[in-house]
């Protein structure tokens, strides 16, 4: 059989072109008009409340069929409301645009001995919703480019999303490939916008080329053969992602035109001093994407992972996240986007100790000195991610505005209480945090006094917790789950929107080790690193946006300009009265969103009888950095 059909994985979320895109418009009265389609990348935070007792030890949880009412899956039981004075459960959660969507109101028993194995108890009917629109893209289905030394080939497909049913289509020739046996293949409206697809390609004579199969070495200690999230998976492999506009080449799938041969990912390590008293310096260990070498206008954001010695593979005593295994396959796949991840080794191999650096201050551990992880985050800003940018393309570049959601932060346990602390007292350097099986029981004044009190901060959190988690230090799995929650309703009180600024990822059975964190590892990637998170250079070459006349008034000179804006293009829009002179030009504001309807008003002189306007963006033009958010 040509086609494997996945397990259920858990999923969310480059460059323009050397390519000058130029948009003329001469004056005249034109509309705008929308496409109406099902199928939204966008989401719209949605407020739910209900007012309801439900009695001690049972949460309230709001359920439908549509993926968002149950943060796509990892939230088996809908998505949890929290709980406030006069038995009011309420949340923000953001919703696909436009989808016209049932929900319910649910009570189900919340501790780890009752959560995983208990029904849950509908509170009252079912109700009929529609999201509120947002600008939709401008394309009714996905567009894939593909290299193949066929002499024809046919896309063969389902849209996993809405449970769709194989479907085969022929690719149209598009031109030759990079060699002289080589073509390039094209086909356009598949499926529907922000699905995903699940995917092989064919040339109809029984010939099929599937995904490359998941990364394998052989077994060192505790690191195993295949990383975790692949080890149910089983021949032939088929390509999978969310992604609308694509190229397949090599097996790898490119939100962008890739070189034509691209390097490997690579790993070096290198030794950071520190001239923080207190923490000694210690080697990190940094990961370079795929195309590094050759992608030299690209730009990354980064990943800087705590107990570096256990990130990538073959990790140490306790196993390996195989954080770098992992990257490699969901880049690939067109999963999460090109990054650098950063391991950092904790200090007790450098004559330091992860129990006193980890510890927020005011905390400390039984028979320990007060936490010093004020020190630590100060190595990391003083130190640490100094040496990133200067020696990298981070997307934080000297001498320009810093931007926090380019870099990440990510750890477990003593490292996960570590992460939501460095979250909450430096969200203007780092903007987005995974915390895993946070261990906030070892930090209850950093819980009472920062982390109940902090507003709602300009970050995208990601947290998981299993019901079986225990460790040497607490061996209570109750007290890891009950405090995650506990935090997770916090963060949902103060206004972080379940699905773009917070997804929680509650795992029934899990317990406390690498083995866990490497299994949840793609989730934080697809929701932090989400492809949507950046420009998409293969879509504005193939679907640019048009400069539309809304509105026109010769006799008082002025008029109303309308275009689509993708995210993260600084557009320019220059203007002329004779087709010559170009001289009057403005930088338009960036989009923010995945799209963004703007909106130019235009004076020029009523005595003109003719007015153009032309818009553009420079060859090279980078993105100016991800979105904040998982969203997806």
């Amino acid at each position: 059989m040509p086609l494997q059909t996945w397990p259920a994985m858990r999923r969310h979320f480059a460059q323009p072109t050397a390519l000058l895109i130029s948009l003329w418009l001469a004056a005249f009265l034109g509309l705008c008009a929308g496409l109406a389609q099902a199928g939204n990348p966008a989401r719209v935070a949605v407020p739910f409340s209900i007012t309801r007792d439900v009695g001690v030890g049972n949460e309230v949880f709001v359920s439908g069929a549509h993926r968002d009412l149950t943060s796509n899956g990892i939230q088996p039981f809908g998505v949890k409301l929290h709980w406030s004075t006069g038995n009011v459960w309420s949340a923000s959660i953001a919703l696909e645009a436009g989808a016209a969507l049932t929900y319910t109101y649910y009570s189900h028993p919340i501790s780890t001995a009752t959560y995983c194995g208990s029904s849950s108890t509908a509170l009252g009917q079912p109700i009929n919703f529609t999201v509120p629109s947002a600008p939709a893209p401008p394309y009714v289905g996905k567009f894939i480019r593909y290299y193949s030394s066929w002499s024809s080939a046919s896309l063969l497909y389902r849209d996993n999303t809405i449970a769709g049913n194989w479907t085969q289509v022929a690719m149209q020739l598009a031109g030759p490939g990079r060699t002289s046996g080589e073509s390039l293949f094209e086909v356009a409206s598949v499926a529907l916008p922000a699905d995903e697809i699940e995917f092989v390609f064919t040339d109809g004579a029984g010939h099929y080329d599937n995904a490359p199969a998941p990364p394998y070495n052989p077994p060192q200690g505790a690191a195993p053969a295949i990383p975790v999230p692949y080890q149910s998976l089983v021949p032939p492999y088929n390509y999978r992602t969310s992604l609308d506009v694509f190229t397949v080449q090599d097996g790898q799938v490119y939100n962008y035109q890739p070189p034509g041969a691209v390097s490997t990912p690579s790993i070096t390590t290198r030794f950071v001093g520190s001239t923080v008293s207190g923490i000694p310096g210690r080697n990190i260990h940094v990961y370079l994407p795929r195309g590094y070498s050759q992608n030299t206008s690209r730009r990354y954001p980064v990943v800087y992972f705590h107990d570096g010695q256990n990130v990538f593979f073959p990790g140490g005593t306790f196993g390996t996240w195989d954080a770098d295994r992992i990257a490699n396959y969901e880049i690939a796949q067109g999963r999460m986007r090109e990054a650098i991840l950063v391991a950092i080794d904790n200090g007790n191999d450098y004559g330091s100790d992860r129990m006193i650096e980890y510890i927020p201050p005011g905390d400390q551990l039984s028979g320990k000195p007060p936490g010093t992880a004020d020190k630590y985050v100060q190595f990391l800003r003083n130190n640490v991610l100094p040496t990133l940018d200067f020696n990298y393309r981070t997307l934080n570049q000297p001498g320009q505005p810093a931007q926090p959601a380019a870099n990440l932060t990510a750890g477990s346990s003593l490292g996960g209480l570590l992460t939501a602390y460095m979250g909450m007292t430096n969200s203007g350097v780092f903007g987005k945090i995974g915390v895993f099986s946070p261990a906030f029981w070892a930090g209850p004044n950093f819980r009472a006094n920062t982390l109940n009190t902090a507003p709602k901060l300009p970050l995208t959190i990601y947290m998981d917790i299993g019901s079986t988690e225990n460790s040497s230090s607490q061996d209570d799995s109750n007290v890891y789950w009950l405090d995650a929650f506990g935090v997770y309703n916090t963060w949902e009180n103060v206004g972080y929107a379940i699905n773009s600024d917070l997804l929680m990822y509650p795992q029934c059975g899990a317990v406390h080790n690498e083995g866990a964190w490497s299994g949840r590892l793609p989730t934080f990637f697809q929701f932090a690193l989400s492809l949507w998170t950046e420009s998409n250079s293969l879509a504005l070459q193939k679907f640019p946006p048009k400069l539309d006349v809304v509105s026109c008034n010769p006799a008082n000179g002025t008029a109303r300009l309308h275009y689509l804006a993708p995210f993260g293009i600084p557009f320019t829009l220059s203007r002329s009265l004779d087709l010559t002179d170009w001289s009057d030009q403005t930088a338009l504001p960036v989009a923010s969103a995945i799209w963004e309807d703007h909106f130019l008003d235009e004076q020029f002189p009523a005595t003109s009888a003719r007015r153009f306007w032309h818009l553009s963006y420079p060859p090279g033009a980078n993105s100016p950095g991800p979105r904040r958010g998982g969203g997806r």
